[in-house]
């Protein structure tokens, strides 16, 4: 006769993996189910700034969403996959030219002056970390105490880093390590945003607004660049 808990507990991991494949097969890839799957990402960030990650929970976000947990499981295993989706979103609308931001090659193409350039990228960031604020706060928080989450905020801070060594490439700065210029700016970047969202501290005026704030950013960023 098998014994099904020394079965189960020796085949854990495969049991785990076959279940997971299943449930991302079993995932529907209709019209319908995309627009799901994004009405449980926006009420999950609404019920996660509201409420936190660590107690927010499942039921908060199928109740709020009027769905039954069957559907949630179709589409998420966790509340946990739930936010690190929600940060990869924010981290697209971070660091790409998706939500408004610079395509760098195309404004050079176009003849659209480095100041100008950099201008329109520092604003689509300043705009997305605003619009984000409450999941990039937890998703720091988090990035201490959790190895994935600190991957996932690492890998946001590279893509920072990344862009600003594009722009500097294109500069023609001479004289430097590009990958140091790269590292300082994009954390004087990043130190800005942050400290312009962050309502636990009056670093900076928190009535402060995009246009306030982009024309020093600019300058210090154009001036390091040229």
């Amino acid at each position: 006769m098998i014994d099904l808990a020394h079965f189960v507990s020796s085949n854990c991991a495969r049991i785990v993996f076959f279940l997971d494949t299943q449930m991302q097969a079993a995932v529907p890839k209709t019209s319908k189910s995309k627009q799901t799957k994004a009405k449980i990402l926006a009420i999950a960030k609404r019920v996660f700034e509201k409420k936190g990650f660590q107690k927010a929970t499942v039921k908060d976000i199928t109740s709020a969403a009027e769905l039954g947990y069957g559907t949630f499981y179709l589409y998420f295993k966790d509340k946990k996959e739930v936010f690190n989706a929600l940060v990869e979103q924010v981290e697209g609308e971070l660091y790409t030219a998706a939500d408004g931001g610079s395509d760098l090659n195309q404004d050079y193409e176009r003849g659209v002056s480095s100041y100008r350039a950099l201008r329109k990228d520092l604003r689509s960031i300043l705009k997305s970390f605003y619009e984000n604020r409450s999941i990039l706060k937890f998703s720091r928080e988090l990035a201490f105490v959790d190895k994935d989450f600190k991957r996932k905020y690492e890998s946001m801070k590279a893509r920072l880093i990344k862009r600003t060594r594009q722009i500097l490439e294109k500069s023609g700065l001479d004289s430097v390590n590009l990958d140091v210029a790269a590292v300082g700016i994009a954390g004087m970047i990043e130190a800005v945003a942050i400290e312009w969202t962050n309502e636990d501290t009056e670093i900076l005026e928190p009535d402060l607004v995009i246009d306030e704030i982009l024309p020093t950013l600019t300058k210090l960023y154009f001036k390091a660049v040229s």
